[in-house]
């Protein structure tokens, strides 16, 4: 994934971003980031960079809003990681985007550690979604087996959370950040549609996933 197109109305959220995402690697290399300030400048620079690997686009922009331009993005760019990052706190926000695929939804408001976390769970073929989505997850109709999709890193950590063990402890056996633990872990949550550790064991069993 050599480049990442950041689209965001905002001078010095989008410069700021930036440069946090410059100085990450993503795939084992140093992203080249490209910037637009609104949809009709994206759409400029998406049609003379097809091989983008991943867009992360804000919802509310002057004219075209970010969840119009994200099924516009999806109709020419079918394979494009696409990422929103917003201020928004809406449920309805964060599941019209996943609805019109989005692979994750993050809050401007998260540390910047969480932020690289969910970036990187989405490239590994994971789905963000914040916490404040969680609890109508884990109250939505509980998953079948074949439903449950869980990256092989996801796997191994539900297999140590079925041993008891911490985050910290997670990220030291596995060499991550523990904010990329919480993460994944947030996600395991989410797919088996439980709140707690107990819950999530005790259901990954009864699915026969562990």
């Amino acid at each position: 994934m050599s480049k990442i197109l950041i689209i965001d109305d905002h001078p010095l959220f989008r410069d700021s971003l930036s440069n946090i995402l410059s100085k990450e690697k993503f795939k084992g290399e140093y992203p080249d980031i490209l910037t637009a300030e609104n949809a009709a400048e994206a759409l400029t620079i998406i049609h003379k960079n097809k091989d983008l690997g991943m867009i992360l686009t804000d919802i509310d922009m002057p004219g075209m809003d970010g969840l119009t331009l994200l099924q516009q993005i999806r109709a020419f760019l079918p394979d494009t990681i696409i990422v929103m990052i917003s201020g928004s706190e809406n449920p309805h926000d964060v599941q019209k985007a996943i609805n019109f695929g989005a692979k994750g939804f993050i809050q401007k408001n998260n540390e910047t550690s969480v932020l690289i976390a969910a970036l990187q769970l989405v490239l590994a073929g994971g789905t963000y979604i914040p916490p404040l989505m969680l609890e109508q997850q884990a109250v939505s109709a509980s998953p079948r087996p074949e439903t449950v999709s869980l990256t092989a890193r996801q796997m191994d950590i539900l297999q140590y959370l079925h041993q008891g063990k911490q985050n910290k402890i997670i990220a030291y056996e596995l060499d991550l950040s523990e904010a990329t633990v919480k993460v994944h872990v947030r996600h395991i949550f989410s797919v088996l549609g439980v709140k707690n550790r107990t819950q999530a064991v005790q259901k990954a069993v009864e699915l026969g996933v562990l």
